[in-house]
């Protein structure tokens, strides 16, 4: 599979190649937080599948938490159309949350 996207101001670009690890909904505080109260939809992807192809996203965790997620959007627009995650609502440090 490959996906391809980016941010609605379409500065940050990306692509992701392989078959999912994961296709699932996260229910965790950090993720209803994002999603404005809602389960996050996401899949989880091989780190070494997903790239930027142009742009550098900003990147936000928050200090009051015992085990924070780091969250990646546009610096631009703020959209977190990739919603790349890596941490403890990922599940899996290892992959992303994409």
């Amino acid at each position: 599979m490959k996906f391809e996207g980016g941010c609605y101001c379409r500065k940050i670009r990306y692509v992701a190649e392989g078959e999912p690890r994961l296709k699932a909904q996260c229910h965790c505080r950090e993720c209803q937080y994002i999603s404005g109260g809602a389960p996050n939809m996401f899949m989880l992807m091989a780190p070494q599948g997903f790239r930027y192809t142009s742009g550098e996203p900003r990147k936000f965790s928050r200090s009051d938490l015992e085990s924070p997620v780091t969250r990646e959007f546009c610096g631009e627009c703020g959209d977190p159309s990739d919603n790349a995650t890596t941490g403890s609502a990922a599940g899996n440090p290892k992959g992303r949350h994409a």
